[in-house]
This record gives structure tokens, C-alpha cells and sequence, in this order.
């Protein structure tokens, strides 16, 4: 089988959980990535170190996809033949979801302060990890309704990080 059609759990050699353990995902992802290595190959034949990058490469995105709980859920799913591409918004049609998004991306364009962007920060890390438990907990009982809520709750807590950590950068630059 080609890397191409392994999905990132089989290309580590984990079974596929949303309750992966980060020290075997580690394990795994170092112990294949230093087999395949490319450096390993270098006096070997061009297609042999082609096919090494290319493993390389396909275990830096497996691993990268697994570290990533809203892309390890996305993985999930599209095993459970539920993908959607490359845009979930298009999906959302959940307006909890999106009031809760909203409220929070108020507070993030309204913190000012160091202790107004931990306290949002641990706001949205303590929802974080309720929804990976809802996750994981759907994923057990077959809960397709609630898997794909709780996947495009993990993907806009997710993208709420990324907002936070660059309002705070921006803020940090203003008061330099």
C-alpha cells in the first residue's frame, strides 16, 4: 500500500482514537521517521531518496495531523467517511456554535491587557478540552450529529488560538 492511500494513523502504526497519547505519538512518529530518513539515503539511487523524501514528508504530515486535535478529529471522520474538504464554514449552520465564536472573538478584539489575554486563553483551552472529552466520547458511542458539532467547535477554538496569540502579538508591539 502506498503512502498516498495510508491514513495518518496507519502510516504511524497507532489505532485510530481521538485519545492519542502524545509520548507514543512521538515514539512512533520518531522511531519511522529516523528509518526514512533522508539523510539515511544519500548514496543510494535517485529513486530510492525520492521515495525516502516522500516518506519523510508523509510522516511529518501524519504526525503533524495527529498532534492537532481539531485535524486528528477531521481524520477520524473522513475514516468514518465524513470529509469535508477543505472548508468546514461551509457547514456551519449551528448558531451556538457561532454565538459562542462570536463572544469570543469580541473578548479577543477587546483584550488590552496581559491578564485580559491569559484569562482568555485559559478561557478557551478549559472549553478546549470539554469538547475533546464530548469528542472522544462520541466518537465511542457512534454520535455522528454530535461528532461533526464537536469537530467544527474544535476547528473554531482552534482558529480562536491563532486569533488570540496574534491580537497579543499586535498588542505587544503597541505599547513597545
Amino acid at each position: 500500500m502506498s503512502n498516498q492511500t495510508l491514513n495518518p494513523f496507519e502510516l504511524l502504526g497507532l489505532e485510530p482514537t481521538f485519545d492519542v497519547v502524545p509520548t507514543l505519538l512521538d515514539k512512533a512518529y520518531f522511531s519511522r521517521q529516523t528509518l526514512s530518513h533522508p539523510d539515511r539515503f544519500i548514496y543510494h539511487t535517485e529513486p530510492e531518496r525520492l521515495a525516502a523524501s516522500n516518506q519523510a514528508s508523509a510522516l511529518n504530515h501524519a504526525y503533524e495531523t495527529l498532534k492537532n486535535p481539531a485535524l486528528r478529529a477531521k481524520a477520524l471522520l473522513k475514516l468514518r467517511g465524513i470529509d469535508f474538504g477543505d472548508d468546514p464554514s461551509k457547514t456551519v449552520q449551528d448558531p451556538i456554535i457561532l454565538e459562542e465564536m462570536m463572544d469570543l472573538q469580541e473578548k479577543i478584539e477587546e483584550a488590552a491587557s496581559p491578564d485580559d489575554f491569559k484569562r482568555i486563553e485559559s478561557q478557551i483551552q478549559e472549553r478546549l478540552k470539554d469538547v475533546m472529552t464530548a469528542f472522544s466520547s462520541s466518537l465511542q458511542k457512534d454520535q455522528d450529529k454530535d461528532l461533526l458539532r464537536g469537530y467544527l467547535t474544535l476547528t473554531y477554538l482552534s482558529k480562536m488560538i491563532g486569533d488570540l496569540k496574534t491580537r497579543q502579538r499586535q498588542s505587544s508591539v503597541k505599547v513597545l
